[in-house]
């Protein structure tokens, strides 16, 4: 069981899932398999433009009652419509994740939370009472504890709760998408780090899974063309700050890019700040083969991924 699984498993988690990514809305019915994932059944709604402003600082939904019509849509034709305990991944500027390390011990968990709290109003500058946060003690490094942190403002996952709770859903676990799509990379125990890469409308982010948890996560917001160059600054601080002298035994080995993004030229620019190329994952791998389908695991990847995590 991964880390991101032990916090997050309570009460356990469905099987079934929603995701919003950008501009489509989709739905997953996920089963497990001996060869990995299959779905069970799946559906992927266009979403109109302006519907939602995937936002961490303001309300995200701009007509409640257009989305639940069309939430409720998607649903008949994935033939979930009376499933009600959903799994849900909100757009990447919904929510902001990061991998905190503590300089020191702290000698209780009052000491803990104050300094959790402290460092995320200097990251984050809200103040931690309008945020709702999740957080995940993480392998030590150096004897430093790290902890996983993902924060929203209340009033926003409010706001989709609210749209979900009137449809008669309950949404148990909320994530950030790319934290559904790192999922595929926690289940996968080969030896070597690996990298998700996955384009949003502001830009992308980039996260890395070592020993099957997030070690490094950066959100960038640029234009699509200047992702490339974004990526190769990333990989250079990656390689400077997390391979160190475990290079050899830590060395990226995989990759998975998402969301439209140019494979060739995301391969380029980790590849050569890496002076290594890292193998590039196919999504039959993890037993979805959408091959010769109308819907993308580019649209999927978020909500299914969250759903793995009922097998953990």
């Amino acid at each position: 069981m991964s880390a991101l699984g032990r916090y997050f498993l309570a009460p356990p988690t469905p099987n079934v899932a929603a995701g919003f990514v950008d501009d489509n809305f989709a739905v997953v019915d996920v089963r497990r398999g001996r060869r990995g994932f299959s779905l069970a059944s799946s559906a992927v709604t266009q979403l109109p433009v302006g519907l939602i402003t995937p936002s961490f600082e303001s309300l995200n939904i701009q007509d409640a009652v257009e989305l639940a019509g069309i939430i409720t849509q998607t649903a008949e034709a994935a033939g979930l419509s009376n499933k009600k305990r959903w799994s849900v991944a909100v757009p990447d500027a919904t929510a902001r994740t990061l991998v905190v390390a503590l300089e020191t011990k702290p000698s209780n968990a009052r000491e803990l939370n104050e300094v959790i709290e402290w460092k995320l109003e200097r990251l984050v500058t809200v103040p931690p009472a309008e945020l709702r946060t999740s957080r995940q003690k993480l392998h030590s490094v150096a004897g430093e504890e790290h902890y996983l942190i993902t924060v929203a403002r209340n009033e926003v996952l409010l706001q989709y709760e609210s749209v979900l709770a009137d449809l008669g859903w309950k949404a148990g676990l909320i994530l950030p998408r790319h934290m559904g799509e790192a999922q595929w990379l926690m289940w996968d125990d080969s030896v070597g780090d690996k990298l998700l890469v996955t384009a949003n409308q502001s830009g992308f982010t980039s996260l890395i899974v070592r020993n099957g948890e997030p070690a490094l996560v950066r959100t960038f917001v640029c234009e699509r063309d200047s992702i490339p160059d974004e990526l190769h600054r990333f990989a250079l601080y990656y390689r400077d700050r997390l391979l160190g002298n475990g290079a050899a035994a830590n060395a990226l080995s995989q990759m998975l890019v998402l969301g439209g993004i140019d494979l060739a030229e995301a391969r380029r620019a980790v590849t050569d700040a890496l002076e290594s190329e890292p193998r590039t994952l196919d999504p039959a791998e993890f037993g979805i083969d959408l091959k010769g389908e109308p819907i993308r695991f580019d649209h999927l990847a978020g909500a299914a991924g969250l759903a793995t995590i009922a097998w953990q």
